[in-house]
């Protein structure tokens, strides 16, 4: 055989071994899951029907989402998607029931797990909330700007076996059927958090409402945390606040560096030392829906005398100073304007050259007796003497005759 021959062999062999074994590199790559799951009623009611709720798959990639997937549960509840796992994936699989999304959370290693998902019928009634306990505390004030900043903590029991949705179509201005809480006037930099998923935050009456539905607690209470700032010139400011909903325990929390708590109503507990502050703690049991809850803070620090003086200035600067300096400047070109007009005879087509000429020359000596007296400064010297040779220099232009030297 023919070396070339040989050469043709072989390469047909490799491509035959390359077709051959490419389909098994292929299928190894193209593995598959399967996410199984269930969707049960939480009180296991005999009129719920899963087959008419709807569960999807959302799967996400850093901030990349793919297409959702849709199924219809069987009529036992059972669900199943098929997916090609990644450990850059997180699958969200969720359900829509009476108003309500539940949902549950998987990474690519936990995909072989049932996926449970339970649903509750729904309420308006926000009677079924049931706040375990509420803090208030002072995180601290900046006094040169003059704000506090306000934390508040609300600990949520929802033990009632039904999911509260906010009745969105309600007309009354105080949105009765939302979650709601108080905020003391003129808040603002506020900043809400909790461990409940969705819904928007709203303004209601003194204070803000959640749209978010609030799922049964089965014994574990929903978090609720927000934050905002207050503004105030005076060292005592007033926190009071009707709770609407109660609560089992009510705390207030300030620390000493801050300003001295204040709340009737409270058993002051003394100062404790925490990360090297001390805080003053005060507590309550038993608050009644309803029931306002006085509370305020004073001894706040005040901004120091240049802390004002600064604020001062710079409210009388934008108000009183910056526009008398541009008046100022204005009066001032208009009198340097002026003392040029009478430093130099003024020459029109009607002046006589050679009169304009010996008025030049007698105002040039006298600036010279003034200089040398020492009643005119060098710079006041300097100038005079250019506009004077300006003036001889546009003389002669114009008059074609004129001695120019004012050396």
């Amino acid at each position: 055989m023919s070396p070339l021959r040989s050469l043709h062999a072989a390469l047909l062999m490799v491509a035959v071994i390359i077709i051959a074994i490419t389909p098994v590199a292929t299928a190894q790559d193209l593995t598959f899951s399967t996410i199984t799951g269930r969707v049960v009623h939480g009180l296991e009611a005999e009129s719920f029907d899963p087959s008419n709720v709807v569960v999807t798959l959302n799967v996400l990639e850093g901030i990349t989402a793919f297409d959702p997937v849709s199924v219809a549960p069987a009529a036992n509840g059972s669900f199943e998607f098929t997916v090609t796992p990644s450990s850059n994936h997180v699958y969200f699989i969720g359900v829509q029931y009476q108003g309500a999304r539940y949902s549950e959370t998987l990474t690519s290693t936990e995909l072989q797990d049932e996926v449970v998902i339970q649903v509750y019928d729904t309420t308006h009634d926000t009677s079924v909330l049931q706040f375990t306990s509420y803090s208030v505390i002072v995180a601290g004030a900046v006094s040169s700007e003059g704000w506090i900043e306000i934390i508040e903590r609300a600990s949520v029991l929802n033990e009632s076996g039904l999911t509260l949705v906010p009745d969105s179509s309600s007309e009354s201005p105080a949105m009765l059927s939302f979650l709601r809480f108080a905020l003391p006037p003129n808040a603002y930099n506020l900043d809400v958090r909790s461990n409940l998923v969705g819904g928007d935050i709203i303004t209601v009456d003194r204070g803000f409402g959640l749209t978010t539905p609030v799922v049964p607690t089965n014994g574990e209470p929903h978090l609720f945390e927000f934050v905002y700032r207050l503004n105030y010139k005076e060292p005592t400011l007033d926190l009071s606040r009707t709770m609407r909903f109660g609560a089992e325990s009510f705390r207030y929390v300030a620390p000493a560096d801050t300003g001295s708590p204040i709340a009737p109503q409270l058993d002051d507990l003394g100062a404790t030392e925490l990360n090297g502050r001390f805080l003053r703690l005060l507590e309550v049991a038993d608050i009644k829906p309803g029931q306002l809850v006085e509370l305020s803070i004073t001894n706040l620090p005040m901004p120091s005398a240049l802390d004002r003086l600064r604020a001062s200035a710079n409210g009388w600067y934008v108000q009183y100073i910056a526009p008398a300096v541009v008046i100022a400047t204005l009066v001032l070109i208009a009198f340097f304007n002026l003392r040029r007009r009478q430093v130099l005879p003024k020459l029109s087509p009607s002046n006589d050259a050679t009169s304009v000429h010996e008025a030049i020359l007698t105002r040039l000596t006298d600036i010279e007796s003034r200089y040398r007296a020492g009643s005119l400064s060098k710079r006041r010297y300097d100038a005079y003497r250019d506009q004077i040779k300006e003036a001889l220099v546009d003389l002669r232009i114009r008059t074609g005759s004129g001695d120019s030297s004012a050396e």
